[in-house]
């Protein structure tokens, strides 16, 4: 604890003795120098217009917190305490001490170490013991432990503006589960995040025996894995493709960022760098050869050998037609009727899978449409790949309806209680539902999260819990291979938090409610009979051993997939005036989860080096026809002659897009490797409530998503303004 320190006042030979300086600005007593000492940063740093918001309290204000200062909770009290007489058990003064726990992050979960420092903690890392990810973290799991001690966090539980007790939230929930258990749950339902918690899945399955009238939904904004329909249609089961890259010596990519995008992309990069090592000559001939098609750039497009530019709504047609060329069956014909790219391309790559039978895979992006995968998993099985390159594992199908299921329910008025955990809905829900105004609607609204945002803003009168940090919460979860991962607290709930699983149960009217309690029976049946011990063992370890889905062998219906891929889309033609419109999550705030986190905020994107914000963008040939590319030989060096970069500052055109009618503004960032018509939008920015990191930081493009199109669209119009805007 720091102590306040009284200095001496000047002595006289201080005030009347020799002056000493450090420069002859000094000396002389310039007014450059004068102005520079009344500043307390250098010139410009005030004035750092477009960027203002990577100021320097911005950017520090969790880290502060971090450091113990303005939670009182993780202060020591302003007193002086008699040190330790005796050591506590298990803690070294100076020395960190690890717990494993995990991070849940939509249908997956992280498995981490965690870093405490005298029961803070302050760093994460990768859990060596979950094999498949080999220690290795994620860059939003290393930043998460800045959002835990965040100061502007949800710090009460609140209704109607008013705080509320411990007690009264637990009345208050049970109160929700006595209104509702005599109708069987009429007018009750929920939405919340995707979540791959074994103990909530038991939790809503108690929750339908008790209101089988209620309606639970689940409701994510982005996909990270591939859709169910297009398993259960090649393969009649509800299963999950795993790609096993280290196997594969041929690799297509079908609009796949596998090594980023992907629920499972730590694993796939750790699996497809084993296939770029080369130690030797003989290693050389051994390396894979990666094949991508990419509307947009990516990371796992920059690591490609053989990369085409192509429109995301094209990619059934180079589907189809790579199937002619492998399988040789014209039934696909059809399918790539329109595809305009050059021949050569898809017959040097079925050559090259043809001639890579068994050690070969095609894979999928997870945004594009049920029909794409179907024709991939009729080329791998073709090849010889199932159950070699590609393997399956048996994933419970989802019982849980769409938020647009839920949006018809509260639109015919049978919702009079509306329950929302977690996510953001007014901010992400696809924009023709028009949610704010539905949410309205309800006459009494509940809303667990972690910030204050714009959901909760727009049931200002309702009630609003805070949601506990996965740092200080008891869960448990899967990762992408379905192996059960405990979520263990380091330190008690700062603010009295809540979990998912806790207000479930509350409402659901479970005896024991602790979620210590709701977890550990959740698993005492795979424990065996001395349970307590076992999971003691579970949570140093990080995992259950031997929990992972099962390996399912399948077998390719050629007859429910022809049915699957009828009718066939027809390829549209894509122009200037007729442009695909692409959303993707951003690379460092996910779909926005993360917009107040100025750590991730102050990362430059790993393809464009924009930090702070996002912008549409667009290929260098659209630039040329909105009359906005640089002119000049040296694209780079007539950029900056045009555009005007000033202090790291690109002084980017604004653009308006139009689509279906719904207009945003944003400024244009011109990136080579987009396919011509393509328009690129990263989402999670342009929030307007969170904390103030996030707020206003960036552009939203949730409003040109809907329903029909929420991973990409075609019919967008973009025009260019002569305003500017500075892109850090």
């Amino acid at each position: 604890m720091k102590r306040k320190f009284e200095h001496p006042a000047p002595s006289e030979r201080e005030l009347t003795g020799p002056k000493y300086w450090r420069s002859l600005d000094e000396l002389a007593a310039t007014p450059g120098f004068k102005a520079q000492m009344e500043r307390e940063f250098p010139q410009g740093a005030a004035e750092l217009g477009g960027v203002d918001r990577r100021h320097f309290l911005k950017i520090m204000a969790a880290s502060f917190a971090l450091g113990g200062i303005g939670l009182a909770g993780c202060r020591r009290p302003e007193r002086y305490v008699l040190p330790y007489g005796k050591s506590v058990e298990g803690v070294i003064q100076g020395l960190p001490q690890y717990f494993a726990t995990a991070m849940p992050l939509r249908g997956s979960a992280l498995p981490l170490l965690a870093e405490t420092h005298q029961g803070r903690p302050t760093k994460i890392e990768g859990n060596p013991t979950y094999v498949p990810h080999g220690g290795a973290s994620s860059l939003l799991a290393q930043a998460s432990v800045l959002d835990l001690y965040d100061p502007e966090r949800c710090t009460a539980h609140l209704q109607d503006g008013r705080a509320l007790s411990v007690a009264d939230v637990n009345d208050l929930l049970a109160k929700i589960g006595a209104d509702h258990v005599a109708g069987g749950g009429a007018g009750l339902a929920f939405l919340a995040e995707q979540s791959s918690s074994p103990t909530r899945a038991r939790l809503i399955a108690q929750l339908k025996l008790r209101f089988p009238a209620s309606v639970w939904a689940e409701y994510e904004p982005v996909s990270d894995v591939a859709p169910a329909a297009a398993a259960t249609a090649s393969f009649g089961q509800s299963v999950r493709p795993v790609y096993r890259f280290a196997k594969a010596q041929r690799i297509v990519s079908l609009d796949a960022d596998f090594l980023r995008a992907d629920a499972e992309n730590l694993y796939y990069t750790r699996e497809f760098s084993k296939g770029r090592r080369v130690a030797s000559k003989e290693d050389a001939a051994k390396m894979n050869r990666l094949y991508v098609a990419e509307s947009a750039f990516t990371l796992t497009g920059s690591m490609a050998d053989h990369r085409l530019r192509l429109a995301s709504s094209h990619m059934i047609a180079l589907a189809a037609a790579l199937a002619v060329k492998v399988t040789g069956n014209a039934a696909f014909s059809s399918l790539a009727q329109g595809l305009d790219i050059t021949p050569q391309w898809v017959d040097e790559c079925a050559a090259d899978l043809l001639a890579h039978r068994g050690t070969s895979v095609v894979v999928p992006g997870a945004h594009l449409p049920a029909q794409v995968h179907v024709i991939a998993h009729a080329i791998n099985a073709f090849l010889g790949n199932l159950g070699a390159t590609v393997e399956f594992v048996a994933a419970p199908a989802s019982t849980a309806v769409s938020i647009q299921d839920l949006a018809t329910a509260i639109s015919g008025g049978s919702v009079k209680t509306l329950v929302l955990i977690g996510g953001n809905p007014v901010y992400n829900a696809p924009a023709d539902l028009g949610w704010e105004k539905l949410q309205a609607s309800v006459a009494k609204v509940v809303r667990l999260s972690y910030y204050t945002d714009e959901t909760s803003a727009a049931s200002a009168s309702g009630t609003h819990l805070a949601a506990a940090h996965y740092l200080e919460s008891w869960g448990d979860a899967r990762t992408s291979d379905g192996t059960i991962v405990p979520i263990q607290p380091m330190i008690l709930p700062l603010f009295g938090g809540l979990t998912d699983i806790e207000v479930i149960a509350r409402i659901v009217g479970v005896a024991n409610p602790d979620p210590y309690a709701l977890v550990l029976e959740t698993l005492s049946a795979s424990l065996g009979a001395n349970a307590e011990s076992a999971f003691q063992q579970f949570l140093h370890d990080g995992l259950l051993a031997n929990s992972a889905y099962p390996i399912v062998r399948v077998a390719f219906n050629a007859g429910s997939a022809a049915s699957a891929l009828a009718p066939s889309p027809a390829i549209q033609a894509l122009s200037a005036s007729n442009l695909e419109v692409r959303f993707v999550t951003d690379y460092k705030l996910d779909d926005g989860r993360f917009a107040n986190n100025g750590w991730l905020q102050e990362l430059p994107d790993p393809i464009t080096k924009i930090s702070w914000d996002n912008a549409i963008m667009i290929s260098p040939r659209l630039a040329k026809e909105l009359g906005v590319y640089p002119k000049g030989s040296n694209f780079q060096v007539a950029r900056v002659e045009a555009s005007g970069f000033q202090q790291g500052k690109e002084m980017a055109f604004i653009g308006e897009l139009t689509l279906d009618g719904r207009t945003v503004k944003a400024p244009l960032h011109i990136q080579p490797g987009l396919s011509n018509y393509t328009i690129v939008l990263p989402l999670g920015y342009g929030r307007t409530k969170t904390g103030h990191v996030g707020t206003n930081a960036g552009h939203n493009f949730y409003p040109l998503r809907t329903s029909a199109a929420p991973h990409f669209a075609i019919g967008g119009k973009l025009t260019a303004t002569k305003a500017t805007f500075s892109l850090a």
